[in-house]
């Protein structure tokens, strides 16, 4: 695990967050979570299915802080993953096999996950794995930007 932190002390904050991309994702879904969090002076880190540069459905490459396979969090420690359901994102989570077993772990374990789509076929796998702590949502017909909103607060509320 990275000992990269805000402090530089080795620790992390209580609730770090992470937020899980592959080629094809939404850049304003990324980019508006990124943004709304480090404003916030909250943890958040860009994890990619491959590798560090990760190009959106427009063809924006973005580089990511770590690759999956770097292993940037453990999913049983406090932490918040984010799936992102945009573009091709959703496709490329639901067919990891690594994200499937990373979900499972998430699990077992302490950490929340949070999905941009409710209603999407993503949204419903993580329903069946995480009935413990059920995944966090858009409600009703809220929109992205206040549902990025509302998770930084309940995010920085938790810190």
């Amino acid at each position: 695990m990275s000992k990269h932190t805000r402090n530089h002390t080795g620790k992390r904050p209580r609730t770090a967050s992470y937020i899980l991309i592959g080629d094809g994702f939404d850049e304003l879904e990324v980019v508006l979570f990124l943004h709304a969090f480090r404003q916030a002076g909250l943890f958040i880190k860009s994890v990619s299915l491959f590798n560090k540069l990760v190009y959106s459905r427009q063809g924006v490459g973005l580089k990511a802080d770590y690759e999956l396979s770097e292993r940037p969090f453990d999913p049983a420690q406090d932490c918040l993953l984010i799936l992102p359901t945009g573009g091709r994102n959703e496709d490329s989570l639901r067919r990891d096999a690594r994200v499937k077993a990373l979900l499972q772990g998430v699990a077992r374990g302490r950490a929340h996950v949070a999905v941009t789509d409710g209603k999407s076929m993503l949204a419903d796998d993580v329903g069946r794995l995480m009935t413990k702590r059920p995944a966090i949502r858009p409600y009703g017909g809220q929109n992205l930007q206040d549902f990025v909103n509302t998770l930084t607060d309940q995010v920085g509320l938790a810190v």
